[in-house]
């Protein structure tokens, strides 16, 4: 886990296959701002180690808790991208005590089209020609006028695959939505947006 800043606990999840490190820059300016940035890094990167198949969404969200808790407890503010949304809100789903709210980065609509879920899977495809996956990378994460070479490297393979697996051994109704705003209005605090990624 990178852990940096002081104050209200925020946890950044990175997208399927990478590491939280992908973050750097964010997390920086968040902790600039008031707040303590959490960043597990996910099973199978850099020195997290723990099982890797039969796994669920619920898995990962015990991981997240885990970091929040050791924390002191939260509760935090989470937030996900792309993949890392449906941990977000697994994570919420599972341990409301601490979670504060949730931020869905990139994330997909509750259905999309199977054109966008291929150009994730071959954003991580290594066997791909560079100058094919920098296509899918931009058509899947990076808004035009961005340089979308930066995500070339920093992909797990296996990582990607047990996430892949969990997503898709999780319902998705266990993870999408909750009866109330995890947030109340008046709760709500801004957190600095960094450079435009979808």
């Amino acid at each position: 886990m990178i852990a940096e800043g002081a104050g209200p606990l925020v946890v950044l999840l990175p997208s399927r296959g990478r590491d939280s490190e992908d973050y750097d820059e964010v997390a920086a300016g968040i902790a600039k701002a008031g707040y303590r940035v959490l960043r597990p890094q996910p099973r199978g990167t850099c020195r997290s180690t723990g099982p890797m198949k039969g796994l669920t969404l619920h898995d990962f969200a015990r991981d997240v808790a885990a970091v929040i808790a050791h924390a002191g407890g939260g509760p935090a503010v989470v937030a996900g991208h792309a993949f890392g949304n449906w941990v977000a809100r697994m994570t919420a789903a599972d341990h409301p005590q601490l979670v504060r709210g949730v931020i869905i980065l990139a994330a997909a609509a509750r259905t999309y089209p199977r054109t966008l879920s291929e150009a994730v899977t071959k954003c991580a495809d290594l066997t791909l020609a560079d100058s094919e996956r920098l296509e899918y990378l931009r058509s899947a994460f990076f808004a035009p006028g961005h340089d979308a070479s930066v995500w070339l490297k920093g992909w797990y393979p296996e990582v990607n695959e047990s996430q892949f697996a969990a997503g898709r051994a999780t319902r998705q109704e266990e993870w999408w939505g909750r009866e109330e705003p995890l947030c109340s209005t008046s709760r709500r605090r801004s957190i600095p947006s960094s450079r435009a990624r979808r």
